[in-house]
């Protein structure tokens, strides 16, 4: 990588902005990969109105994926993470354990150095402020699933409805529901501090092999792809 882009890479990871959680697993990943997928943000599309047969069928099968992640045992799973922001890249794994209500995991490079963790509700890294997350929204994403409660269906195109939910602090998430396999094709967040896009383009065995998240306002992405994943006994 020339010596312009690694000074740009240095400047990232000097910067304090970020994107909730995923900023500080961002910030632990520390070596440059010059071939990573980058992402792109979840575009707007149009929607229909939603008829009362297709909002009965899509909250059917909106409580049908929620069924699913629901089911999902203990597990440890694994993940091939690139995260990249303008010229800046970077790989690294991102081991987790998910248990029915706690989650931890571990950010490391290539060579297995712990980079950071996530424990007790939160994110830590040497010198940085912990950053919490409840432990159940984080295990939803990584299941496909909003943990928002019952949402909204305000729209329909084709097989696919537009969920909404209203959330604490100023936010407005959306979802598309895949109906006919009820599972989420994305998410998108707006509120105060910018908006963010997660996608699930994969397919789901029944964790989703492939999420991906787009930081609009701050220009940083990550792709999460599963690599492997063994229930815990």
């Amino acid at each position: 990588m020339p010596t312009r882009n690694r000074d740009r890479a240095a400047d990232a990871l000097k910067s304090k902005s970020g994107f909730g959680f995923f900023g500080i697993v961002f910030l632990a990943v520390l070596l440059l990969n010059g071939c990573a997928s980058v992402p792109r943000a979840v575009g707007p599309r149009d929607f229909g109105p939603a008829s009362e047969a297709a909002r009965r069928r899509s909250l059917e099968a909106w409580n049908e994926a929620l069924r699913r992640a629901d089911s999902l045992p203990p597990s440890r799973l694994l993940y091939d993470l690139k995260y990249s922001k303008g010229p800046f890249q970077a790989s690294g794994t991102l081991a987790v354990t998910a248990g029915p209500e706690e989650l931890a995991a571990t950010a490391t490079g290539p060579f297995g150095a712990s980079l950071g963790e996530y424990r007790d509700g939160a994110f830590r890294l040497k010198n940085q402020e912990p950053f919490r997350l409840d432990p159940r929204l984080l295990r939803g994403i990584l299941a496909g699933v909003w943990r928002g409660g019952a949402p909204q269906v305000v729209g329909a195109d084709r097989g696919d409805t537009l969920l909404l939910w209203e959330a604490t602090g100023g936010y407005t998430i959306e979802g598309v529901l895949d109906v006919s396999a009820a599972q989420l094709k994305s998410l998108r967040a707006r509120g105060p501090n910018g908006e963010l896009s997660v996608a699930f383009p994969g397919t789901f065995a029944p964790w989703p092999d492939v999420v991906e998240i787009v930081s609009e306002k701050t220009g940083q992405t990550l792709r999460l792809k599963r690599d492997f994943v063994e229930p815990i006994k």
